[in-house]
């Protein structure tokens, strides 16, 4: 398990945002595996992930963008999650 002190700013920056919905967490370096996103979670709403650690999204659709942030919804409509930054070829994108 990976523990982070500080949650980057650039998630900050996303939770401030007012997206309409409740977000479940911020996500950076988010990898695309078919319908899902492997990432590094930040700010789990349910308190139940620590920041830093990797996660697995359920099935993930595109609700819109605000800058460099895209707002996913899970298939089934129950989840939100907010990708900060994306995975890219083999770098970690700064978040």
């Amino acid at each position: 398990m990976r523990v982070v002190e500080e949650v980057p700013p650039a998630v900050l920056r996303a939770s401030r945002e007012d997206w309409g919905v409740s977000i479940d967490a911020y996500l950076i370096n988010a990898a695309k595996v078919g319908d899902r996103f492997a990432a590094s979670v930040f700010l789990d709403h349910a308190r139940v992930i620590a920041d830093g650690e990797t996660v697995v999204t359920p099935p993930l659709k595109k609700l819109g963008t605000r800058g460099d942030f895209l707002l996913m919804q899970s298939v089934c409509g129950q989840d939100h999650y907010i990708i900060v930054s994306e995975y890219r070829a083999g770098r970690l994108l700064p978040a």
